[in-house]
């Protein structure tokens, strides 16, 4: 079976960004940098940059230009370290100087950036927020780099507590860097690009754009094809399609130096009657071939006769010390030709020996190398980027999830999550809430964004402060059977181990279709509000699912007909779910968050996907 070839890849590379159609400054900025040196080509590889700078702040677009620039000198100027633990370091020092010059300036500026490396057969990525990369192989496309909520990316939630690291470089002493290394193969092709491009082209598309058209042709049309989807942002692509270096792999294989010096690894095999004898390197016979032959032929006619190989071990031995003085003799002209010096047969196995040794020495330094740039990638990885907190306690739930809040005293709720933010109406025992975010990073998390049974109220609760005091209900607002209800961690200090959270007796009683558990009212007056059942089923769509406007319309700051003075948007524009669905009214409601800013309500009847 045939090898895989282990010479260089050749990286086509094609690189493209436009304004897009909205916008009147492109604020983005990408780069590369091929090293003229083939010492530091080999070593560290080439180098690709793309930053998407906040499009929100006036002065972003000097941040992403600082980030390449810095990436780009920082990741070849440094004296030490592997391509991982010396990309960190030069996407940390971006970050100083945006940071630095927006505290100088007083103007705050901001921008994610993605940077790729390529030696040999290596890729290594290093990423600091929302901008994707995906790997093409055999036409099917896949993300390598982590995807994040879309909320969390807003300018004015890139941070968590003070102290944590940023998702973008600029806003912060410290980003979180996230660094990410493989193998790629030739056939391969890697797609960078800015979320401009990524939210308006699918993977699948940008795998077929890429399979069917050459390299720069390909990123052109990749960008043309969001500009005719909205092109509401600025759109940044690189493409690097990989292939191997037809020459190298055509070039005979690398002389082993032993053979090169005639000094055989092993004893050869007895060659068949009338084979040639292998030529020395200089034309001529080898002596030490010469007596090896020599030898072995007397050895091969003598076997089996003891009497004779006595005799012939004697005429060798004679033969062999008149060789060695005739050779000897021959040592005092200075000008004749380089003769050939007989090796003895114990030379021979101590010169293997050695090769042998040294090639154990450097496969043996090659593996340490290789380890030890794996463990300095991820020092620098712990160093940049703190490990994500383990929430600390109260019941572990996802989005989606409705509850039921136990007898005893109200919840404290927050219009943020943190003990510091502003109190609103707390969770009342017997009501139901539905969780719509989950935090996990704030300071005593987690913490559960909650919205009550109509809709009505968006807030924050700690888990501590829900430990022990929910039960996750069904859609009727019965108690779901203990296996899978929510694991529930003590607050520290607490003598209780992690347990599920506690069930309750589900008392049968009349509901309303579509709520969690609403107890039945009593007779509504005129001016109560009342909400039918949803007559159309939910959509499964997830934070960052793009959808369509139906229709134009009145955003709405809560998921209500009355309340929809949130601002206007026309049919055909495009937006992010931020949150949802939430029930409310005939409808499911979806927030959505435009690429302007806007944000509201709109009920799902009025949403579709691009």
């Amino acid at each position: 079976m045939s090898q895989p070839s282990t010479a260089p890849l050749v990286v086509s590379v094609a690189m493209h960004t436009d304004v897009g159609k909205q916008r009147e400054q492109n604020q983005d900025a990408i780069g590369h940098l091929i090293p003229e040196d083939p010492l530091v080509l080999g070593h560290l590889g080439q180098l690709f940059v793309l930053a998407d700078a906040d499009g929100s702040l006036a002065r972003s677009d000097l941040a992403s230009q600082f980030a390449v620039s810095t990436i780009l000198s920082g990741y070849y100027e440094q004296e030490q370290g592997a391509p991982p633990e010396r990309l960190a370091r030069a996407i940390a020092e971006a970050n100083n100087v945006i940071y630095a010059e927006s505290q100088e300036s007083g103007a705050a500026m901001a921008a994610t950036v993605v940077s790729a490396v390529i030696r040999g057969h290596d890729l290594i990525l290093g990423t600091v927020g929302d901008c994707p990369v995906y790997l093409i192989r055999d036409g099917a496309p896949r993300r390598l780099t982590p995807e994040l909520p879309a909320r969390e990316l807003l300018s004015d939630g890139v941070l968590g507590e003070e102290g944590e690291p940023a998702l973008v470089l600029g806003v912060s002493r410290s980003a979180q860097v996230d660094i990410i290394t493989g193998r790629v193969r030739a056939g391969d092709t890697v797609v960078l690009c800015s979320d401009g491009l990524a939210r308006y082209v699918t993977p699948e598309e940008m795998a077929q754009t890429v399979g069917e058209l050459p390299v720069q042709q390909a990123a052109e049309t990749l960008v043309a094809l969001a500009n005719e989807r909205d092109g509401a942002d600025d759109i940044s692509v690189i493409v690097l399609c990989l292939s191997e270096d037809v020459d190298l792999a055509r070039l005979p294989r690398i002389p082993d130096p032993l053979e090169s010096w005639g000094v055989p690894r092993r004893p050869e095999r007895a060659r068949p009657a009338g084979a040639a004898t292998p030529a020395a390197p200089g034309g001529g016979e080898s002596g030490a071939q010469a007596v090896a032959d020599l030898l072995g032929g007397v050895y091969r006619l003598l076997r089996g006769n003891t009497v004779l190989t006595g005799v012939s071990m004697a005429v060798a031995l004679v033969l062999f010390v008149l060789l060695m003085l005739a050779i000897s003799s021959l040592g005092g002209d200075e000008d004749a030709a380089p003769k050939a010096t007989p090796i003895p047969p114990a030379a021979l196995t101590q010169t293997v020996t050695v090769a042998q040794q040294m090639t154990a020495q450097a496969v043996a330094q090659a593996t340490s190398d290789a380890a030890l740039a794996a463990t300095s990638a991820e020092a620098a990885r712990l160093t940049l980027t703190p490990p994500t907190p383990v929430p600390t306690s109260g019941p572990q739930m996802e989005t989606g999830l409705w509850f039921k809040v136990l007898p005893g005293n109200p919840i404290p709720a927050f219009d943020a999550p943190s003990q510091r933010a502003e109190r609103l109406t707390d969770l009342e025992p017997g009501s139901n809430y539905r969780v719509s975010s989950v935090n996990r990073e704030a300071d005593a998390g987690p913490w559960y964004q909650v919205v009550d049974n109509l809709g009505e109220e968006v807030r924050w609760a700690s888990g501590p402060s829900l430990h022990a005091r929910i039960v996750v209900v069904d859609e009727a607002g019965d108690p779901l059977p203990d296996e899978v209800q929510p694991l529930d961690v003590p607050p520290p200090g607490a003598a209780s181990a992690p347990t599920r959270t506690p069930t309750v007796t589900a008392t049968p009683r009349p509901t309303q279709s579509g709520t969690p558990g609403t107890p039945a009212a009593p007779p509504l007056t005129p001016t109560s509000t009342t909400r039918p059942s949803i007559s159309y089923g939910v959509e499964a769509w997830d934070v960052g699912t793009m959808v369509v406007l139906r229709a134009d319309l009145d955003l709405c700051r809560i998921p209500d007909v009355t309340a929809c003075d949130a601002g206007s948007a026309s049919e055909g524009e495009i937006g992010a779910i931020v949150q949802g669905p939430v029930p409310g009214g005939e409808h499911w409601w979806w927030e959505v968050e435009f690429q302007d800013g806007r944000a509201g309500w709109v009920a799902q009847v009025l949403l579709g996907i691009p």
